[in-house]
């Protein structure tokens, strides 16, 4: 009995050693997976602060292009005031010469 004693006492002596590389494992997943979930995180910022960056520049780059747009809209707008102009004055010099015939 003496001898089952001190298998017992191994035992409990390796239970309790277990009992804590267990409990340290744990915490160790657990820190694995907060740094992971942080690291995800900082790749979520980074490609959202990446994207709106672009969103940026291109919101820059259409208000150009629209700002040029409006530039050749006004241009075209007074050369068909000018033909407009034009034609009207052709259609009135088209009508004195048909009175004067």
């Amino acid at each position: 009995m003496h001898q089952g004693n001190e298998a017992s006492h191994a035992a409990m002596s390796n239970l309790v050693g277990m009992s804590g590389i267990a409990a340290g494992s744990v915490h160790l997943a657990f820190g694995v997976c907060r740094a992971i979930d942080a690291a995800n995180d900082i790749i979520y910022d980074h490609r959202y602060n990446s994207s709106l960056e672009v969103a940026h520049a291109h919101a820059y780059e259409m208000e150009a292009v629209a700002k040029e747009a409006m530039k050749i809209i006004a241009r075209l707008e007074a050369e068909n005031r000018n033909l407009r102009t034009a034609c009207q004055q052709r259609g009135e010099h088209i009508r004195k010469m048909r009175k004067c015939s």
